[in-house]
C-alpha cells in the first residue's frame, strides 16, 4: 500500500464522521423539525423534494371553527418554513364548507405545480378530493373547478385516494385508493384524470377502474396504497385485502394495469396478485419502487405473532408468478412496527421509514436500510435501524419519506398534535470529530491536483465512487477506471468521496 504523507495539514473539525443514520444537525435544531398549524392535531403524511431541494409536505391539520383541514407546507433545505409559499409557508383549505378534508399524497408536476390528493366528507358523503396549487403556494383556478375535483369513484361508497402520480410525459394524473361500503367492505380504485383536471374517459371508458374483487362469505376490505406509472402508460400497484372478522387475516396485493386501463393479463395471468406473507397473519402493503425490468419491491409489514408485527420487505418478478420475501426488521420487543415509505439511494441501498412502537401508546419513527442485496446494512444507526421521538411526546410516527441528492434522509409524519419532520445523514457522515485519514492509503495523493488514485483493496468489489461537496451536495459520481479518478473539473476546495460503501473521505482540490 503506498502512503503519501505530508506536514503542515491538520484535517479537523469539517463535520464528517460519525455512524450513518445519525440525525443531521445542520437540519432544523438538532436534525429534527416540529410545526404547529392548526388548533388540534396535525399530520403530514406525504412528501416530495423540489429540484431546488426544498422540501414539500403534506397532510391534515385540524382547525377549532373548520375541521380537519387540507395543509401543505414548503420548507427551505435547512429545516426553516420558506415564508414565500402560501402564507408564512403554510397552506391551508377547507375543501367544503366544514368538511373533514385530508390529504394522503402529494405530487409534483414538471411545471413546479402541486397536485394534493386525498378525501372531502361533507357529512354525508366521503369523496376523493384533488386540489392543484402554483409553484408558490396558491390554489391554481385553471385546474378543475376553482382549483379542485370531487369524484364518486363508485356510487353511494366513500371514496379515498391514498396516492397520486404524475405521468412523465403527458402530464395525466393517476390516483390509487379506495371506495367503501361500510368500514369492512370496499374496492381498490385506480383512475386517470387530464392534466386539467378531467377524469380520462380513454382510461377504462370512465376514467376509473374499481378493481376486481371477492364475494360471498365474509367482507372484504381493498386498498391501493402506491403505485408507479411508466412512460408506456402502464401501471403498477401495490396495497392489502382484508378479510374482515378474522384475526390476522390481511394479506399483500399488487396489480398491473395498461395505459388504457384494463388489467394487464400478462402479470399473473389476470392482473392481479395476492399473496400471504408466510405467516397466515396481517400482512399489508404501503409503498413499491418500480424496477427497470418492471419487477418491483413492495414494503409494509407483517406478523410474527398475534402482538408482534414487523417491517417487511418483498418483490415481485416482472411476470406477477412470485413474490420473494427478502428482510424482516424486528426492533425488538415491540408492537405495531410497520414501514409506511420507502426509498432507494445512490448506491442502490433501501431505506424504510415508518412506526416502530413499545406500546399501543408509546411509538417513534423507525427508519431501516438493508444493502442492495437485501442484507441489514450494519453500518446504518444499530443493526440496520434507527428510532426517534420528538421531545417528550410518546407518539410519533412516520408516514412518508424521501431520499436527497447527496442520501440524506427525510422522514415525515406527527409527534403529538404537531407535524414533525426529521433528517438523517445518509450518503456521508456527520459529527464534529477530527480526521486524519489523509495518510490512510484510500485514496492518494491528498492534496490532489488532477488524478484520485485508489488503494486497490477498494476497487476489488465496487469501483463506483461519488464526490460530494464539504455540504453534502453531489458534484460527481461514477466508477474509478484503473483506479483512478479525475477531479480536474473540480474547483480548489475540501470535498467528501465516498468509495463503493465505504465511509466518506475528506480530500483537498488544490
Amino acid at each position: 500500500m503506498k502512503k503519501v504523507l505530508f506536514s503542515g495539514l491538520l484535517l479537523s473539525s469539517l463535520n464528517l464522521f460519525s455512524q450513518y443514520g445519525a440525525l443531521d444537525a445542520s437540519f432544523g435544531t438538532g436534525g429534527k423539525v416540529i410545526t404547529s398549524v392548526g388548533s388540534g392535531s396535525d399530520k403530514a403524511y406525504s412528501v416530495a423534494l423540489q429540484p431546488d431541494g426544498k422540501i414539500l409536505v403534506a397532510g391534515m391539520t385540524v382547525n377549532a371553527l373548520t375541521g380537519q383541514d387540507f395543509v401543505c407546507l414548503r420548507y427551505n433545505t435547512n429545516g426553516t418554513l420558506d415564508t414565500t409559499f402560501g402564507t408564512n409557508g403554510i397552506f391551508t383549505n377547507d375543501f367544503q364548507t366544514g368538511s373533514d378534508d385530508v390529504v394522503y399524497s402529494l405530487a409534483l408536476q414538471a411545471d413546479g405545480k402541486i397536485v394534493l390528493a386525498g378525501y372531502s366528507d361533507d357529512g354525508s358523503n366521503k369523496n376523493a378530493a384533488i386540489l392543484r396549487l402554483t409553484a408558490d403556494g396558491t390554489i391554481d383556478t385553471t385546474f378543475g373547478t376553482g382549483g379542485k375535483i370531487l369524484t364518486e369513484f363508485i356510487t353511494g361508497k366513500a371514496d379515498e385516494i391514498k396516492v397520486v402520480k404524475i405521468h412523465p410525459l403527458t402530464g395525466a394524473i393517476i390516483v390509487g385508493g379506495t371506495s367503501a361500503t361500510s368500514t369492512t367492505q370496499s374496492q381498490a380504485v385506480i383512475a386517470k384524470y387530464t392534466n386539467t383536471g378531467a377524469l380520462d374517459t380513454t382510461f377504462n371508458t370512465t376514467g376509473i377502474n374499481a378493481l376486481t374483487h371477492n364475494t360471498g362469505n365474509g367482507t372484504y376490505y381493498y386498498v391501493v396504497e402506491d403505485l408507479a406509472v411508466k412512460p408506456n402508460g402502464k401501471i403498477s400497484a401495490v396495497g392489502w385485502i382484508n378479510q374482515q372478522g378474522l384475526q390476522w387475516s390481511s394479506n399483500h396485493m399488487a396489480y398491473r394495469l395498461n395505459s388504457n386501463g384494463t388489467l394487464d393479463t400478462s402479470f399473473s395471468t389476470d392482473g392481479v396478485i395476492t399473496v400471504n406473507g408466510g405467516f397466515n397473519a396481517d400482512d399489508k402493503s404501503f409503498s413499491m419502487i418500480l424496477n427497470a425490468d418492471d419487477s418491483f419491491l413492495f414494503s409494509g409489514g407483517g406478523n410474527l405473532t398475534s402482538t408482534k408485527y414487523d417491517y417487511f420487505l418483498g418483490s415481485y418478478n416482472a411476470a406477477g408468478t412470485s413474490a420473494i420475501g427478502r428482510a424482516f426488521f424486528d426492533y425488538g420487543t415491540l408492537i405495531n412496527d410497520i414501514a409506511y415509505g420507502m426509498g432507494v439511494d445512490s448506491t442502490g441501498k433501501i431505506v424504510m421509514a415508518g412506526s416502530s412502537a413499545t406500546s399501543t401508546t408509546s411509538s417513534s419513527f423507525g427508519i431501516s436500510r438493508v444493502n442492495a442485496n437485501y442484507s441489514v446494512d450494519n453500518s446504518f444507526g444499530t443493526a440496520g435501524k434507527v428510532t426517534t421521538t420528538f421531545g417528550s411526546n410518546t407518539a410519533n410516527e412516520a408516514f412518508d419519506m424521501v431520499i436527497q441528492p447527496d442520501d440524506r434522509i427525510i422522514a415525515v409524519g406527527y409527534s403529538g398534535n404537531d407535524i414533525a419532520i426529521a433528517r438523517y445523514t445518509g450518503g456521508f457522515l456527520a459529527t464534529n470529530e477530527a480526521s486524519t485519514l489523509a495518510g490512510s492509503g484510500k485514496i492518494y495523493p491528498n492534496p490532489v491536483k488532477t488524478i484520485i488514485n485508489i488503494s486497490p483493496e477498494f476497487t476489488k468489489e465496487d469501483n463506483s465512487f461519488t464526490i460530494y461537496s464539504i455540504e453534502g451536495k453531489l458534484l460527481l459520481k461514477g466508477n474509478a477506471q484503473d483506479g483512478q479518478i479525475n477531479v480536474e473539473s473540480l474547483l480548489k476546495g475540501t470535498y467528501l468521496i465516498k468509495l463503493g460503501n465505504q465511509q466518506a473521505i475528506k480530500f483537498i482540490k488544490d
